[in-house]
This record gives C-alpha cells, sequence and structure tokens, in this order.
C-alpha cells in the first residue's frame, strides 16, 4: 500500500510540474508570437510613414508644378486635391473588397505563418 501512495505522490508532483511547464511554454510562444506582430507592426508604420512623406512632397511638387504651368496657383493645388478626392471616394465605395478583406486575409495568413514557424 505504501508503494502505491509513493507512485500516487510521484505521479501529482510530475502532474504539477507538467502543468507549470506547459504553461511556461505557452508564455514563451505568446510572447514570440506577440513580438513578431509587433515588430512586423513598427516597420510596416515606419515604412508608411517614409512613403507618407514621399507622396507629401511628390505632391507639393506636382501642385507647385501644375500651378506654373496653368500660371495659377489655386488651380494646381486644386487638381492635385480633386485627384485625392477621387482616390478617396474610390477607397469608401470600395472599402471592403480594396482594403478590409486583403487587410483580414493578410492578418490571418501572419498569425498562421508565425504559428507554423514556431
Amino acid at each position: 500500500m505504501q508503494y502505491h501512495l509513493e507512485k500516487i505522490e510521484e505521479l501529482i508532483e510530475n502532474l504539477k510540474q507538467y502543468t507549470v511547464t506547459t504553461i511556461e511554454i505557452f508564455k514563451l510562444e505568446a510572447t514570440e508570437r506577440s513580438s513578431a506582430i509587433v515588430s512586423k507592426l513598427i516597420s510596416k508604420v515606419v515604412i508608411g510613414l517614409i512613403v507618407l512623406l514621399f507622396a507629401f512632397f511628390l505632391s507639393m511638387g506636382i501642385c507647385f508644378y501644375l500651378s506654373q504651368l496653368f500660371g495659377n496657383n489655386y488651380l494646381g493645388f486644386g487638381m492635385v486635391a480633386g485627384f485625392y478626392l477621387l482616390v478617396g471616394i474610390i477607397l469608401i465605395i470600395g472599402r471592403k473588397k480594396l482594403l478590409i478583406n486583403p487587410m483580414r486575409e493578410r492578418m490571418i495568413q501572419d498569425l498562421l505563418q508565425s504559428k507554423k514557424t514556431s
């Protein structure tokens, strides 16, 4: 009987260690996934800011060029603003097909990819 009690105590101790180890593994995997997601997000934000600055200065250059070409400052800036208004309307109308669905698919793909590599 004593032998069975010792084995049961050993089994309980092993179960406790297994639970603690499983929790630690889960924490490490969650940390790895979240750090991968955050690092991708930060890199995309930095790249997005650089592209945004490029687009801003390019737009300003086009505005001044069109203003000089047509001899009217308001016309050059108005044409560029109209272009951005048109792009904005297209994005609003097709936001589900053009923005939401591709972003959702990409996020799911990234999450599943990071899960496979871990």
